[in-house]
């Protein structure tokens, strides 16, 4: 099975397709944990270490407790297409990545992505194998306001072409401590850590 269409969160791909998760990330702890579709033996030797050709941008530079904050997981150019993602929300610890925080929600009807894991709701991913230029998500703490949060994706071109956790975010503060996060410098692109691959483990 493969590892397909990535999205603070993972999306999919379709049965008969050439890809083994057409319909997404599955909800299992190494994928979740990793954000590899180095897992799926059918993404073998697509890991690229270049620039990626997408970012995500957010509606805010500060975020309130319990208000949505819109993020888009968007192509640099108009004709720059993705099919497959997985996005998370995690606390920002400069070049390390902390814990998942807050919770993906849905504000619009667009089937285009859906929860990896339904009980957390804190990485989502794709939910077809569709070209994709732009997808748009909501992002919400409800819980506390007290960590700064960098959206983080892996980004799936093609079976043979993703980045791992390349796409990111500007840090996140919250509101009642900073409203804006100055002099962000983004991290250098490096391996992700070595896998075993095709080998799922439940959470």
């Amino acid at each position: 099975m493969s590892f397909m269409l990535f999205g603070i969160v993972i999306i999919s791909l379709c049965g008969a397709s050439v890809y083994g998760w057409p319909d997404g990330a599955p909800c299992k702890k190494n994928v979740v944990d990793s954000m590899n579709p180095l897992l799926a033996e059918e993404h073998a030797g697509g890991l690229q270490l270049t620039e990626p050709p997408y970012r995500i941008d957010l509606d805010a530079k500060c975020y309130w407790k319990n208000q949505p904050i819109t993020l888009t997981l968007r192509g640099n150019t108009t004709k720059t297409y993705f099919k497959g993602f997985v996005i998370q929300p995690l606390i920002y610890k400069g070049i390390r990545k902390g814990k998942r925080s807050g919770k993906l929600v849905r504000l619009d009807d667009n089937g285009s992505w859906r929860q990896q894991c339904f009980r957390t709701q804190d990485s989502v991913t794709n939910a077809h194998e569709e070209d994709k230029n732009e997808l748009k998500l909501w992002w919400k703490n409800d819980k506390d306001d007290d960590y700064t949060v960098q959206f983080v994706a892996t980004v799936v071109k093609s079976q043979r072409v993703f980045w791992v956790k390349s796409v990111l975010s500007k840090p996140l503060p919250p509101c009642r401590l900073h409203r804006t996060f100055d002099d962000y410098q983004p991290p250098p692109i490096t391996p992700p850590p070595e896998l075993h691959p095709f080998k799922l483990r439940n959470f």
